[in-house]
């Protein structure tokens, strides 16, 4: 069985680095940002593939 989790953000630079390193246990991290004008984005792809 594979687990996914799906993160929805927007504007979460300051805590997504932190969000994503204790998701880690998953499968497969889907990361789904909301317009974000920081750089959740930047940070997110640092980590993961899936970014939308």
């Amino acid at each position: 069985m594979k687990i996914s989790i799906c993160i929805i953000c927007c504007n979460e630079e300051s805590n997504i680095r932190r969000c994503l390193e204790s998701s880690k246990w998953a499968d497969e991290i889907i990361v789904v940002d909301s317009m974000s004008q920081d750089k959740t984005v930047e940070i997110a792809r640092e980590h993961k593939d899936k970014v939308y």
